[in-house]
């Protein structure tokens, strides 16, 4: 049985790496809209839905979350996933300096995470790891959790293209497409492509289907995520349950998290989320949600 379970993983290993099955949409002449918006207005408008460019926000955003990784996912990609140590989490998030902290906690152990623009930092158990495979790892998918948690800003923010896609329906709601080429990408992605998908009714992100060129196992792969559950935090909008899948070159589900805490504008500085653990107003737990 186990020889079986090997031989199927190689099999799908295989048609990932090979990238041969499910493409990215390719790009095609920018839509015109019955509305007349085009890509930069529709992404402007989502940008101020959710609070406005958070660059010009001063303060601290924090999040508590938990999650479910599926297994096929962690087979495939141990190191992305990182399964034994990315379970729950506590964020610490600095809009205005893009401090992004994350301290993981799952089975293996405790793991931190610091991004800062143009570097990373990655500790397990207290020991800093200093691999490649790990920092670059921790750089794409930490990046990807800035876009997903803190919405548009992210987009506008690395955007060097901006186009509109047709509209698409689904569940009875539908959705403005806009098609944004950032650079840099994702961790160290020279550039990467990113599809938003904003709810007519309220212009707020319902998913985003993205590129993954920031680690070696991930180009040519492809995944989305859905966003739900959105929240009003001192004025600015956040999602609080997540979806996502890969879409090529397998169709599989990946990973699904929600959040369970939150607060803002703690105060904390730079010296209370590195070394490794979070210290002083970084250090308690975001406020659970109700």
């Amino acid at each position: 049985m186990h020889t079986v379970n090997r031989i199927l993983l190689l099999l799908v290993a295989t048609v990932w790496l090979a990238g041969c099955a499910t493409g990215f949409p390719r790009a095609t002449t920018p839509y015109a809209a019955a509305d007349g918006l085009d890509g930069a207005a529709v992404l402007a408008r989502g940008v101020a839905a959710h609070g406005g460019d958070l660059r010009t926000r001063a303060g601290d955003l924090n999040y508590a979350s938990d999650g479910r990784w599926e297994t096929l996912i962690q087979r495939i990609q141990p190191v992305v996933t990182d399964a034994g140590y990315r379970v729950t989490a506590q964020t610490r998030y600095s809009p205005s300096t893009g401090l992004h902290a994350i301290r993981y906690q799952g089975p293996k152990g405790v793991k931190q995470v610091v991004r800062t623009p143009g570097a990373i930092e990655v500790v397990y158990d207290g020991v800093r790891a200093t691999d490649p495979e790990t920092l670059q790892a921790a750089a794409m998918t930490t990046d990807a959790f800035e876009l997903f948690h803190f919405g548009p800003t992210f987009l506008a923010a690395r955007a060097t293209a901006v186009s509109r896609m047709a509209d698409a329906d689904e569940a009875g709601r539908r959705y403005q497409r806009v098609r944004v080429e950032i650079a840099p990408g994702f961790g160290e992605a020279a550039n990467d492509t990113v599809i938003a998908w904003f709810d007519t009714r309220t212009h707020l992100l319902h998913r985003v289907h993205l590129t993954l060129n920031g680690f070696p196992t991930t180009q040519g792969a492809h995944v989305d995520t859905t966003m739900t559950g959105y929240r009003a935090l001192d004025g600015v909008m956040l999602p609080t349950r997540f979806h996502e899948r890969v879409r090529g070159p397998l169709r599989i589900d990946a990973h699904t998290w929600w959040v369970t805490g939150l607060d803002a504008d703690r105060g904390w500085q730079a010296v209370d989320v590195a070394g490794g653990a979070f210290t002083g107003a970084a250090a308690r737990d975001a406020e659970a949600l109700p």
